[in-house]
């Protein structure tokens, strides 16, 4: 069975590599015509991530390393390429290079138990817009304040700042930036891990659409372009 990737580096660029950046072992699945995506890392992050790919048939594909496969493909010249799925592997070829990558077996790999529909219904009660800008300059503010790894957005007024501090220990040194002064939502302080400035640094994307369920303690940040979609799902800490 052929799989045809029409924007290789994209794929890789804009897919493969913000997974990678939250997990090592992952599972893919393809299902109406989209790879997905969905996995976590020990601080409780949790990615979605979909692509648009020309598959007719459903597939399970339990990835060991994502980085080795996000290496591989960045090997291939070509930006439209032609993997070949059989029994249970991934491979290539063409007249410079050819490699083949093995999956593991089913129920090796723990996915977190939950599902497309639930993430896509999460309810919020606070959303705006930051620009990639913003998140470059938060991740160099991180030096400053590098004993916390706390990040939290403070909204007043219809303005929000994030605030790299930490409030439980009156120590620690803070760095705070606006991010969004045109936001509809109700005065609140919402703490998070920082760990989500790191995972959206190694995205390339310009703008990211940020809601925050203040009830739940919940955050999303969405990610889109034509073919593809990264939705992390951010548990907030407790103060």
């Amino acid at each position: 069975m052929v799989i045809n990737i029409k924007n290789k580096n994209q794929f890789v660029t804009g897919y493969l590599r913000p997974i990678s950046a939250l997990t090592d072992a992952v599972i893919l699945k393809t299902k109406d015509n989209k790879l997905e995506c969905i996995a976590n890392n020990e601080q409780g992050l949790i990615i979605y991530a979909s692509y648009d790919l020309d598959v007719q048939s459903d597939l399970v594909l339990n990835i060991p390393n994502i980085k080795k496969l996000e290496k591989i493909l960045s090997f291939i010249e070509s930006d439209d390429v032609d993997l070949t799925y059989k029994e249970n592997s991934l491979s290539y070829k063409d007249k410079n290079m050819r490699f083949k990558y093995h999956f593991l077996d089913d129920n090796i790999i723990q996915a977190p138990k939950l599902s497309v529909e639930k993430i896509m219904s999460l309810p919020y009660d606070i959303e705006f817009n930051i620009d990639s800008s913003k998140i470059s300059e938060l991740a160099k503010g991180a030096a400053f304040v590098a004993e916390s790894e706390k990040l939290y957005f403070n909204i007043s007024e219809g303005k929000i700042f994030a605030e790299i501090t930490d409030r439980s220990n009156s120590s620690v040194d803070s760095y705070s930036i606006l991010v969004n002064d045109t936001a509809e939502a109700k005065d609140v302080s919402f703490p998070m891990h920082f760990d989500i400035v790191r995972l959206l640094g190694a995205t390339n994307h310009i703008r990211i659409n940020v809601k925050i369920n203040t009830e739940q303690g919940l955050s999303t940040f969405e990610l889109k372009t034509e073919t593809s979609m990264l939705k992390y799902i951010v548990p907030g800490l407790q103060v």
